[in-house]
């Protein structure tokens, strides 16, 4: 088939496949980059602030839950411990 003549089959080692993986995932990074700054629907100041609110939101939503989960097995560890 055509195909066959772009990518052949017999590959001399498996690492020739793996550099052309990688090259192409980070050539389809570098794409979606710039298509993603070409196409973005605001100013890059204000891309930027809203990522830091809602980077700073999901901080305060994270440490919110781990208290809550510290807070739970605190809570238990002294009734497991009379227990022993």
């Amino acid at each position: 088939m055509f195909y066959e003549k772009i990518y052949p089959r017999n590959h001399s080692t498996s690492t020739d496949g793996m550099t052309c993986l990688l090259a192409g995932f980070v050539a389809g990074v570098a794409v979606g980059a710039a298509v993603g700054v070409l196409l973005a629907p605001k100013k890059g100041e204000d891309t930027r602030r809203l990522i830091k609110d809602q980077a700073e939101e999901t901080r305060d939503q994270v440490v919110k839950a781990v208290n809550g989960v510290t807070a739970r097995f605190e809570k238990k560890a002294p009734q497991e411990e009379e227990a022993a």
